[in-house]
């Protein structure tokens, strides 16, 4: 039983290292010395588990949509007892997926090795796309999404918003070093803002060379989705908004607005509560 349970720990440690090699390195630059001798094993102690780095990336991709499925499927079910529509439960989803590939590399790997290997269909074979797409046929039989705009070219846009926001968080950020763009409110003249920003400085959100958005990757999403909310959310279904960005009294309940990470949140539902509900599902 001991020496089942030093395999089994072993086998375990393997995996884990090969999803911190795939995340780092891609499948092409990781080698199985390379996950030997970041799990601290021999080569043919690796081998003995698993006989080849193809063996070992099926199984890792396997991991991450395990991983990736509870995900998306408990966020989904935190929000059943708490309203709200398709929408709502798509942009919190997706900030879900987006705070799981910040925090496990797991399923980063499988991410990063799916786009690689290419073995599959991406909607047949990814979880996260299943469920998105399926949130975006729900917001067009609610009569959620303005006229003529698709579900299926919503979903295909919100899979490219994720992947984007995922690749993105492979690139480590550089200080700024042009004005910001477009000027935050209430900035100062973009003329007298110094070059780079003071050492502990918050920097700008946005830069006009690098056209790049700046700040956490779920702060990033949740400003794409104050873009892109309008454009796909028909009008009779959005919250109406004073001048600072909240709800009017009165106003008929819809969608979630700009998200709760955005200066001018107008959810239908709590989305704190929401939140905290999907929290608690992935415990």
């Amino acid at each position: 039983m001991a020496i089942q349970q030093r395999a089994e720990r072993t086998r375990q440690e393997i995996l884990s290292s090969a999803a911190r090699i795939f995340d780092r390195l891609g499948y092409e630059r990781a080698s199985l010395a390379r996950i030997a001798g970041e799990a601290r094993v021999t080569t043919g102690a690796l081998v003995f588990h698993f006989a080849t780095k193809a063996d070992l990336a099926t199984e890792v991709r396997g991991r991450a949509r395990a991983v990736t499925r509870i995900t998306v499927e408990s966020t989904c079910l935190s929000t059943e007892g708490v309203g709200g529509t398709a929408i709502d439960k798509l942009v919190i989803t997706t900030h879900a997926l987006i705070r799981l590939f910040e925090t496990d590399h797991m399923a980063r790997a499988g991410e990063r090795l799916a786009r690689e290997l290419q073995s599959a269909g991406p909607v047949r074979d990814c979880p996260w796309r299943r469920e998105v797409a399926r949130l975006a046929r729900f917001a067009a039989a609610e009569d959620a999404l303005r006229p003529g705009v698709d579900a299926t070219a919503v979903a295909a846009l919100i899979g490219y918003v994720i992947t984007g926001v995922e690749l993105e968080m492979r690139c480590p950020d550089a200080a700024p070093t042009d004005t910001p763009w477009p000027p935050e409110r209430g900035a100062a003249d973009p003329e007298s803002l110094p070059p780079h920003p003071a050492k502990g400085a918050v920097p700008p959100r946005r830069t006009a060379e690098s056209g790049a958005l700046w700040g956490p990757a779920e702060e990033r999403l949740g400003r794409i989705w104050e873009l892109i909310l309008p454009g796909l959310v028909h009008p009779a279904g959005r919250p109406r908004e004073g001048a600072a960005g909240r709800e009017e009294p009165g106003a008929a309940p819809g969608p979630v607005g700009p998200v709760a990470h955005g200066p001018a949140a107008g959810p239908s539902v709590p989305v704190a509560g929401l939140k905290e509900s999907a929290g608690e599902g992935r415990q």
